[in-house]
C-alpha cells in the first residue's frame, strides 16, 4: 500500500512539474518590451472604407481604410473570418508606423489588431463612435 502511495505521489509531483514547465516557456516565449519601446508603437483607430478578398489568396482580404485624412491599403490575412461586407464601417485599432511590406503582390500600409485562439479569431474593434486616425493610448 506505501508503494501505491509513493508512486501517486510522485505522478502527482511530475504532473505538476511539467504544468510549471509549460506555463513558464508560454511566458518565455513573449519577451518584454520596455516603455520605451511600446511607446514607439503609433496605434491608432481607422474606419473600413472597402473590402475586398484577395485573387487566389484563401486567407486574405484587401481592405481600404481611414486614418484620420489619408487613406491606408492593409492587407490582413482575416478572410476566413470576416467576410468584406462585415468590415465595412467598423471601427479598428491598426498599427500606423509599421514599414509598408508587398503582400501576395499588394502593399499593405499597416496592420490591424486581433486576438485569437485556436478556434476562431476577433478583430480589435472601438465599441462607440470615435474620429478615425485618433491614437489609441
Amino acid at each position: 500500500m506505501e508503494e501505491l502511495e509513493k508512486i501517486t505521489l510522485a505522478a502527482a509531483e511530475n504532473k505538476e512539474a511539467t504544468k510549471k514547465e509549460a506555463e513558464q516557456k508560454e511566458t518565455e516565449k513573449s519577451e518584454f518590451i520596455s516603455i520605451e519601446d511600446f511607446e514607439k508603437i503609433d496605434l491608432r483607430v481607422g474606419k473600413v472604407l472597402e473590402a475586398e478578398k484577395v485573387e487566389k489568396a484563401d486567407k486574405l482580404l484587401k481592405l481600404k481604410i481611414e486614418v484620420g485624412n489619408e487613406i491606408r491599403q492593409v492587407v490582413s490575412g482575416i478572410a476566413k473570418h470576416y467576410s468584406p461586407e462585415e468590415l465595412k464601417g467598423k471601427y479598428v485599432v491598426l498599427v500606423a508606423n509599421l514599414k509598408p511590406v508587398k503582400l501576395r503582390g499588394i502593399e499593405s500600409q499597416g496592420m490591424i489588431l486581433a486576438a485569437s485562439n485556436d478556434k476562431e479569431l476577433v478583430l480589435a474593434t472601438i465599441d462607440k463612435e470615435i474620429n478615425s486616425g485618433a491614437k489609441v493610448q
